[in-house]
């Protein structure tokens, strides 16, 4: 059955990307659920973390690239 396959897909994915994201530092998993999963607006992401609107962009840029790299290393192959 394609659903179930699908399914099956996708919960494996999304292990993988919890695996991935609990493997990034800790300041860049917390930027990337906080801005990127739960959608908190930038300038709250930054009160909260105690750090500057570039410095989230660098983080959050960073994070992208290891998950992408994570993600691609352990689904992909």
């Amino acid at each position: 059955n394609i659903s179930t396959e699908r399914a099956v897909e996708n919960k494996e994915l999304k292990k993988i990307i919890e695996q991935c994201i609990a493997g990034l530092p800790k300041k860049y998993a917390a930027v990337f659920i906080l801005r990127v999963m739960e959608e908190i607006a930038s300038d709250e992401v930054c009160k909260e973390l105690g750090i500057s609107a570039s410095n989230l962009w660098v983080i959050l840029h960073r994070a992208k690239l290891q998950l992408r790299d994570c993600i691609e290393n352990n689904w992909l192959k």
